[in-house]
């Protein structure tokens, strides 16, 4: 493994996309690619999310954590979008999504405990029903990852950058064409400072229209410190394939 040190970029370096996940999905990324299964869809997670709130609203349960988390699960489950002091958040999951930004990415990695919203979201409401006494029966059919297990098991974060994806297989995340955000990434960036190019970039996300094949990626571990609310968040890059 070799390391490749603290990223301190904050441009946009012309090439690299990056995806935030987590080592749960390694497996199947390396065997299929990136974007070829739809966590949303294929492993059964919207459907779970939905069961499981189904079942916290159906035995009354009342949690603290489930009142700070109720809005961005009911936006996940009808995979909409919360406005949150003039920020449209989204919280659609049925696409896999890509960002220009490293920090952006690597922020999701190492915050997101399971590198998966959707999943992360599940794993509270099992701990809320469980802690309530009222453990859950999963339908067998919904859990396809047999998602308890990371309960208990520390997943570890991983980043993915993908180079010079061509234009036409990137949609901005409301599904408008790229083109024009593309456009200013390259010619318009570079003649703003660097504060005011940092800033934009965190909003540089796009929907992956197409699946990327093993050999168009590299693949890292990520290790970090600090807070990203503290604005004292650093994180480390090992290169694992």
């Amino acid at each position: 493994m070799k390391s490749l040190g603290l990223y301190k970029d904050t441009t946009w370096n012309g090439v690299s996309f990056w995806h935030g996940t987590s080592d749960i999905f390694l497996e199947s990324i390396r065997k299929t690619g990136l974007g070829t299964v739809n966590a949303a869809s294929d492993l059964k997670l919207l459907d779970l999310l939905s069961f499981l709130y189904e079942e916290t609203s159906r035995k009354k349960i009342i949690h603290s954590t489930l009142s700070i988390n109720s809005a961005s699960i009911e936006a996940a489950i009808a995979q909409s979008d919360i406005d949150f002091d003039g920020i449209t958040l989204n919280f659609r999951h049925k696409n896999t999504y890509v960002s220009a930004s490293a920090l952006r990415a690597a922020t999701y990695a190492c915050l997101n405990h399971v590198g998966s919203e959707l999943l992360e979201k599940c794993l509270i409401l099992l701990s809320i029903l469980i802690h309530s006494n009222e453990d859950p029966a999963i339908p067998e059919e919904l859990d396809v990852l047999n998602f308890r297990q990371y309960l208990s098991i520390q997943a570890k974060p991983i980043m993915i950058e993908i180079r010079d994806i061509p234009q036409c297989d990137l949609m901005l995340e409301n599904g408008d064409s790229a083109e024009g955000v593309l456009w200013d990434m390259k010619y318009a960036f570079p003649n703003l400072s660097i504060g005011k190019q940092f800033e934009k970039l965190q909003f540089c996300n796009f929907i992956l229209l197409k699946p990327v094949p093993l050999s168009s990626m590299r693949i890292y571990q990520v290790e970090f410190e600090g807070n990203i609310s503290d604005r004292n968040f650093e994180y480390f890059l090992t290169r694992i394939n």
